[in-house]
Order: C-alpha cells, then structure tokens, then sequence
C-alpha cells in the first residue's frame, strides 16, 4: 500500500505556539483550536473534514515524514510535554494530537467503536491512507486500540501502536456496574441517559470510598464545587447529574464499561512507568512480551513520567517510532 504524500508545512509562529499552548491548558474554548489549524492547499488534499467531536491539533508540521498520531485524556490541560516528545522526534516529523472526545449535548456517550470511528475520521483528515503511526497515553489508549482494529479491518496499515502508561482503572468493577445499569435498564426500559446518570453516582460513590485522589478527580471536584455554587439550592448528598457529567473521565468510563475488545493481530508496544504496579490488567489483559508485543520501561509514575523523565519516555518513543518509519509491521492489514 503506498503511504500518502503530505507537503511540508511551516512550524509554529510564537503568537500560535503561545494560543496552542494556552488552549492545552483548556484557557481557551476549544472552537478556537480553529485558528491554530489553518489547512494549507496541498495536492494530496484530504479527502474528507475532521470530525467535530474530535478535533486534531497540529503540533508539529514540518518534514516530510508519515505523521505521528497521538491520543490523550487530559481534559482539563496537561498535554504540554506533547511540545517535548515533538521536539525530540525531530522537526522532520509531523506530529498530531486527537483531542479528548467531545460529549457536549449528547444524552449519552456513544460506544467506544462508534467513537473509534470518528476519532478515524479526524485523523484522515489528515492522513487518508496509511500505513499510521498511533500513539496514546492512559485511558486513551482503549480508543486506539479500536482505532487500529478498525484500520485493518479497512484495509489500513498500522505500523506502529504504542500504549504509554496505559491503566483501566476498576476495570471489573467498572464493567460490573455497567452490566448491572444496562440490564435493568432494558428490563425496566430506562433511556441510555438516565443509565449514565446512576453509572455516575455509582462511580463517584465508589471514588469517594476509595479515597482516589489525582490531578484528574482534584481538578473535577473543584469543578463540581463551583457547580454547585453556581447552582444554589436544597441539600443533596450526592452531586447533581448535571455536574457528575462534568467529570470527562467519568462519562468516558461509561462506554468503556461495555466494550468487549477482540484480540489484536497486530504489533502492540508499551510504555511502562517503572514506579507503577506491574500487576496492571488492561481491558485486553495484562500485557506480556511475546514476538508480537514490546515493553519497554520508563522511570517515574503515570505523573512524573512525563514531567521529571519527559526526556526518557521522548528518547523511547523517538527509537519506537524511528523504527516504524524505516520497517513496516511484520503483520499488516488482512
């Protein structure tokens, strides 16, 4: 299959560098994310507009090199090492982010398939034909999963899928839980939006009994306080559903709660913070080296493996994806 041609495109001015990097720590609405994505005319035009669920920022577009697709979560900002793992790749190589989906005014979140698909819409919007070169951290790594699933299955390469810090989470009890909603639900028919309204509750509950405390649930429970005092009224033990709905990792547990992942045929690599549990079970499985699967190790936690070692999980994901410009996957799409 032969890899697209993409025209080199001029880096980022300051003034844009300055926008983008105020829009990654959500300082900015994400309409105007528009502004810092102007589509230069290019023979090799896409064939089709990014989704508007999942916008796609342009960090790095110089070089004539395939692109580097990268998926995260963090949803209140937090992806500005995405500057240094760009800078480290080299400025020949183009480098992607897909954004966190956007949920606004959807009664429920759709299912991680339906979401892959329009994840793959913004990302050929880019690249129409591969082979691609996917990356994700944490959460979002069960989106590329799907992702390159669905590729293959189009007849698309998929030269590189690497996972950084991938972690479920709750995995069973979340699944469990979503069972449990979706089966009286369908008993008693209960819409899809009120089943995510008690998957909500169910899950801040068990949060809160958990005593789970990181930059994501500091940053939602801030927002949920000013919910609330914005939002005046009666005494409630359990936040409004309105303002659970605020927490994006929350509303994302909730597909992921019934996704049931088919085996990978493919090439996985993993990035793996040394100072986090090695007794991780991902919605896949826990992940083990075998001919098709790479893991390689990075210092630091989920946090300070790309703060205080950026510059290790970069040289890491440099060698993977200098590997995967040069070799193609041993196994391509069927």
């Amino acid at each position: 299959m032969e890899t697209a041609s993409h025209e080199p495109r001029p880096p980022l001015s300051e003034a844009k560098r300055a926008l983008l990097e105020r829009y990654l720590r959500q300082e900015l609405p994400h309409t105007s994310i528009n502004t810092l994505n102007e589509p230069a005319p290019s023979p090799a035009a896409p064939t089709s507009c990014a989704n508007s669920r999942v916008p796609i920022v342009r960090l790095q577009g110089g070089g004539s090199k395939r692109p580097f697709f990268y998926l995260h979560v963090h949803w209140q900002g937090g992806a500005l090492y995405c500057f240094t793992l760009a800078r480290e790749l080299g400025s020949d190589q183009p480098f992607y982010l897909l954004e966190p989906y956007r949920f606004e005014d959807l009664p429920a979140p759709p299912t991680i398939e339906a979401m892959a698909a329009d994840y793959i819409q913004s990302l050929r919007s880019v690249q129409p034909e591969g082979p691609y070169l996917l990356g994700s951290f944490c959460g979002a790594s069960v989106i590329a999963y799907e992702m390159a699933q669905q590729l293959r299955a189009q007849g698309q390469a998929v030269d590189l899928l690497v996972f950084f810090e991938p972690m479920a989470g709750p995995i069973e009890l979340s699944r469990l839980a979503g069972r449990l909603i979706r089966r009286i639900g369908r008993r008693f028919r209960i819409g899809p939006d009120r089943q995510l309204n008690w998957f909500l509750r169910i899950r801040y509950v068990l949060r809160k009994l958990r005593r789970t405390e990181d930059e994501f649930t500091t940053g939602c429970d801030r927002m949920m306080r000013r919910w609330r005092e914005e939002h005046p009224g009666r005494f409630s033990i359990l936040p409004a559903a309105a303002a659970l709905r605020l927490d994006w990792l929350a509303v994302f547990a909730w597909p992921v709660s019934g996704y049931v992942p088919r085996p990978y045929p493919g090439r996985l690599t993993y990035l793996l913070a040394t100072d986090n549990p090695d007794r991780r079970n991902l919605w896949w499985g826990k992940p083990k080296a075998t001919p098709n699967v790479e893991i390689h190790m990075i210092p630091g936690d989920n946090v300070t493996c790309r703060t205080a070692h950026v510059q290790d999980l970069a040289e890491q994901l440099r060698m993977c994806v200098s590997r995967a410009q040069t070799t193609p996957a041993a196994s391509q799409a069927t």
